[in-house]
């Protein structure tokens, strides 16, 4: 296992009803066909995904790097929002996602953080000049303790 230190949370950048109806490994199947036929990467870049109703899924294992943050690849760990279409840095989690997405990711982190230890936790946002993941993580996160 790779050494870790923390969280960088994404959005996939899709509307809400993007592949509405169809199973999270199909829409991971598309992020991957992206990633790998669109830029050439060698698998998605992310390493798990949170879809809109909450269901958590696999992407890229997190043994390997990811190809999420440029820069920030090495030690973290990428996880992806289904959504988020339009959002800005500043928005509101609820404004471009899910209750069942927000239950979701903090479930998660505090099941990353048993796993893995006190990972620190970011957005694309605090890395990039993007407004990925759509939302300030940071203060989002205070605001949910």
């Amino acid at each position: 296992m790779r050494p870790l230190k923390g969280i960088i949370v994404h959005c996939s950048a899709t509307r809400p009803e993007w592949m509405g109806g169809r199973p999270l490994a199909s829409k991971i199947a598309e992020i991957r066909r992206w990633h790998v036929q669109d830029r050439g990467w060698s698998d998605i870049g992310y390493h798990y995904l949170i879809d809109r109703d909450g269901k958590v899924g696999t992407g890229r294992p997190v043994e390997k790097t990811g190809a999420h943050t440029q820069g920030h690849n090495t030690g973290t760990i990428g996880v992806c929002l289904i959504g988020g279409h339009g959002s800005s840095s500043d928005d509101q989690f609820l404004d471009n996602f899910t209750l069942g997405q927000e239950r979701a990711l903090v479930d998660f982190i505090a099941h990353l953080r048993s796993r893995y230890g006190n990972l620190t936790l970011a957005g694309h946002n605090n890395f990039a000049p993007k407004a990925c993941p759509g939302f300030n993580v940071g203060r989002w996160f205070s605001s949910i303790k």
